[in-house]
């Protein structure tokens, strides 16, 4: 069995559309991380993920070395393999953090929202302050270690213009995997919608042309589309396996989004699959009843969950960013499968046109005009209304602006930023972060 343990709610950060709630200052006790650590393999698997979440896992740092040496040293009794995973917002990594994750081979997930303009409008320092240079330097250290490591990106409507620049520049930062989800409670317009459309058309063109240059770049939220082609991946899809959330109260939850603030009152307690206290058995009979699946192909329960209130009624804009996603990944993967020299024909399925010869390394390739599920009366697909603002070529022969990545395609030296004063989000009760705007009701 996977288990996800919940460090602590305090959080340095204080993002707009968070949703884990207040940050009270809860941390995990010994108790409650010894017995969470022991569900792990006690579904009989032959392999399992201890996974480290928040508020920001690496205020607890000691918390989460010592419960990596439990769970290591039970996977060594019982001759199983191990995962230890950890999404973090990075602003607060240090050399000693680092060595720490590369000593234990941890997969590193870092919360940053692309380029400097999106990022600073989504989540400020818990004082109010930007974040970026933290953040930005806490992911340079990983990467200039040889640390692997994921970037999860949240969009919201007042950022989606900058989807594209965002995605782009973390890949040229030397981030293979983007994830991306939406800020599915704010007020997603039709013009919103438009514009994140063709910004994720303009992704699927740069994940084409990086693909075919030999670049190992993803695009998480392609993946589903890509794989109804069964285009190889770099990793085939996993089966699902059991998995739950133990947050610091010894509650048990199916996804860390459903924690909430872990409160008796609040509305994560009807999402409880049960506490420590039920015992591996029925703790492990629960998660198999009412534990999520989604990689079963039904969707993802916490979008849902945000969005809707009920973990089972997906909304109309996670079902409509599901459907451009997957339409944008089953043409990249069309194209990815077709040999070079081939021209691709023109398929009769509504919304996507092939045909449009990309340059790509000095050599024409076919590569197709991503264009997903445009209403008849919607603008002709990919307009890059974006990219020409910022003095950008078409897809496929694209370019970035000198500030995002220089001549040559590398990255400057990083300046020395001063160690941040960290100001804990939870601690400070007279705090309140600025609104973002006056955003539009949801439909």
């Amino acid at each position: 069995m996977d288990v996800s343990l919940i460090l602590t709610h305090r959080c340095n950060l204080a993002c707009g559309y968070c949703y884990a709630g207040e940050h009270h200052k809860t941390d995990i006790d010994e108790g409650v991380l010894r017995r969470g650590v022991e569900l792990l393999f006690s579904d009989g698997a032959e392999r399992a993920q201890l996974s480290f979440f928040g508020g920001e896992p690496f205020l607890a740092f000691e918390t989460m070395q010592r419960a990596t040496l439990l769970a290591e040293a039970k996977a060594a009794e019982l001759g199983r393999q191990l995962t230890i995973q950890c999404t973090t917002n990075g602003s607060l990594l240090k050399p000693e953090h680092v060595a720490f994750i590369r000593a234990h081979d941890v997969r590193v997930t870092v919360s940053i929202d692309g380029v400097r303009e999106a990022h600073d409008h989504n989540r400020p320092c818990a004082g109010g302050k930007p974040s970026f240079d933290q953040v930005h330097g806490g992911l340079r250290r990983l990467l200039d270690a040889g640390v692997p490591c994921d970037a999860m990106m949240v969009i919201t409507p007042e950022t989606a213009s900058y989807a594209y620049l965002s995605c782009n520049f973390l890949w040229s930062e030397g981030v293979q995997r983007v994830r991306a989800n939406l800020a599915l409670d704010q007020g997603w317009t039709d013009e919103a919608r438009r514009e994140l459309r063709e910004q994720l058309v303009s992704i699927g063109w740069e994940m084409l042309a990086r693909r075919l240059r030999g670049e190992e770049v993803w695009f998480h939220p392609f993946e589903a589309g890509m794989r109804e082609l069964e285009v190889s991946l770099s990793a085939a899809p996993s089966a699902p396996r059991a998995k739950l959330v133990v947050g610091t109260s010894g509650h048990l939850y199916p996804c860390a989004p459903m924690v909430g603030e872990d409160r008796d009152a609040g509305p994560e307690a009807r999402l409880r699959l049960g506490h420590l206290d039920d015992g591996p058995a029925q703790i492990l009979e629960a998660v198999r009843a009412r534990g999520v699946a989604c990689e079963k192909g039904k969707g993802c329960q916490c979008a849902a969950y945000l969005e809707t209130g009920d973990r089972y009624t997906p909304g109309r804009v996670g079902r409509w960013y599901g459907q451009v996603c997957r339409e944008i990944g089953r043409t990249v993967a069309e194209a990815l499968a077709r040999t070079p020299t081939e021209r691709p024909k023109r398929p009769r399925r509504r919304g996507v046109l092939l045909g449009l010869a990309a340059i790509v390394g000095g050599a024409a390739v076919a590569a197709p005009l991503l264009g997903p599920l445009f209403r008849d009366d919607a603008p002709a697909p990919c307009s890059l209304r974006n990219q020409k603002d910022f003095g950008l070529s078409p897809p496929g022969a694209i370019a970035v602006p000198e500030d995002i990545m220089p001549a040559g395609g590398l990255m400057p030296p990083e300046p020395e930023v001063p160690e941040p004063e960290v100001i804990i989000d939870g601690e400070m009760p007279a705090w309140e972060p600025e609104p973002l705007g006056d955003l539009a009701e949801p439909e």
